[in-house]
């Protein structure tokens, strides 16, 4: 068992490891809060800490708990399981005010030295963990990366850095960042499988394993004239391996550049790049060329595609197992800019974006609709209060969703910003970011939070660190 040192609020946790054949070792859980030191004695301070591991296997799951300052012992545990970590802080009612979740399998018998750091954070707010980016990026694609790592590379650099290089933060040690070296192409797109990216820019398309550094060179999909048609799209992920690269939700050449507000929309576009789960690339085209769409998978419906033409149907769904896209009897949506969100079954939440010049309402749709039933429905009061572009929304638990994007009204510094919209109650509340920055990327973590990286500060020095939010 391990004790504190003083002056310490934070647990250490002694975990005596058994092996297979070796002598037993003991290994600390260094429980850190990172850039945010007072995380843990902020009002209501934590009273009660409570650490679980549970192995991938499932055959061990043990938890220990104290006050802050206390040690905590696990016990004996077999080293030669992978593991996930979980930390728990609780105020004096009981409530969680405190959480961290570690990267999935980790091997202890493989951790390097006698300290695993595990970052946690206070829930509800953004926070800093420890490290930073070796450099930063504006209007940046980004991913997650060997269940391990979130990603950035292209966009325009915050300094001298090479547009091709792809930058990495750890989340399994939580102290620093680690270069992947430079891709073959400066990407505007990414799709992430595992060790192996594919980076797409105007020019072309390439896979790269950052693991081994192989890399190849993709063809033209049939049906695709240019990769610049979709360049730059986003990436939405289906439950079935597939990845739709959707050139309609693309931002012009000139959003996210370090000296001007980001968010203007790109060309209208009609491609979307299919890339299977056996990383075959197919397209399929839109029924109608769109600017600053939203796009989002939805479970038993497919592949949504919503706003950014005065003249189409309000969206389009490429359903599951379909080639062609089919659209739904909405009215035209001209909104360019805004996220969408799967927040019930069947049912979307299209947030943030411009309309008119102005900040678009906040709407809830069902894309398997079918005739009359096909409505939006405005949410009055849950309307963001400034008019953001390039928004990635994000479901939370309870109704509500995370909105990040960049301002996009004339005249505003083209700051990143955040809010909490609270469908059920029609609000939205903004989550102020701990660093102010432009031009950031906002990438679901593999340890199941949201990570948001790049960007420059309003001096337009490079914006290194990255924070989190603990979405539950």
């Amino acid at each position: 068992m391990t004790t504190q040192p003083p002056g310490r609020a934070l647990p250490a946790l002694g975990l005596l490891l058994l092996g297979c054949g070796a002598e037993p070792r003991t290994l600390t859980i260094e429980v850190v809060p990172g850039r945010e030191a007072a995380a843990f004695q902020e009002d209501p301070p934590v009273a009660r800490i409570e650490v679980t591991a549970e192995a991938v296997e499932g055959d061990v799951a043990v938890s220990a708990s104290a006050p802050p300052g206390g040690s905590l012992d696990f016990g004996e545990i077999p080293a030669d399981r992978a593991y996930t970590f979980e930390v728990r802080g609780e105020d004096a009612g009981g409530a969680a005010v405190v959480r961290g979740r570690s990267v999935s399998g980790i091997y202890l018998a493989a951790v390097v030295g006698e300290v695993l750091p595990l970052f946690a954070q206070r829930a509800g707010r953004w926070a800093r963990p420890p490290g930073q980016l070796a450099a930063s990026r504006v209007g940046a694609p980004g991913a997650a990366l060997a269940e391990r790592f979130v990603v950035l590379t292209g966009g325009a650099a915050a300094g001298d850095v090479d547009p091709a290089r792809l930058d990495a933060y750890d989340l399994a040690v939580w102290g620093g960042s680690a270069s992947g070296g430079a891709l073959p192409r400066a990407a505007r797109s990414l799709v992430a499988r595992g060790d192996v990216v594919l980076a797409l820019d105007d020019e072309g398309a390439t896979w790269a394993d950052v693991a081994t550094g192989e890399t190849a060179e993709v063809p033209l999909p049939d049906g695709l004239s240019s990769f610049a048609e979709v360049a730059g799209g986003r990436t939405i992920e289906a439950t079935d391996g597939r990845s739709f690269v959707v050139g309609a939700t693309r931002s012009g050449p000139s959003a996210g550049a370090p000296d001007q507000p980001a968010g203007a929309p790109g060309p209208a576009a009609d491609v979307v790049l299919v890339v299977g789960a056996d990383r075959k690339l197919s397209v399929v085209r839109l029924r109608e060329a769109r600017a600053g769409a939203a796009a989002v998978w939805v479970e038993g419906v497919g592949l949504v595609v919503a706003g950014g033409s005065a003249t189409g149907a309000g969206l389009e769904v490429l359903g599951d197992g379909a080639t062609t896209f089919a659209p739904r009897p909405f009215p035209p949506d001209p909104t360019w800019g805004a996220g969408a969100a799967v927040t019930a079954p069947g049912e979307i939440a299209l947030v943030g974006g411009v309309l008119e010049g102005a900040a678009a309402p906040t709407r809830r749709l069902a894309p398997g609709c079918a005739g009359a039933s096909c409505a939006a429905v405005a949410l009055e009061g849950a309307a963001l209060p400034a008019a953001l572009a390039g928004v990635a929304a994000f479901a939370l638990p309870g109704g509500r969703m995370l909105a990040v994007g960049n301002e996009a009204a004339a005249g505003a510094d083209g700051l990143t910003r955040s809010f909490v919209v609270d469908l059920a109650a029609a609000r939205a509340e903004e989550l102020p970011l701990r660093e102010p920055r432009r031009g950031a990327t906002a990438v679901p973590a593999p340890n199941g939070t949201l990570a948001l990286l790049g960007g420059v500060h309003p001096d337009g020095t490079p914006a290194l660190a990255i924070e989190t939010f603990f979405p539950e």
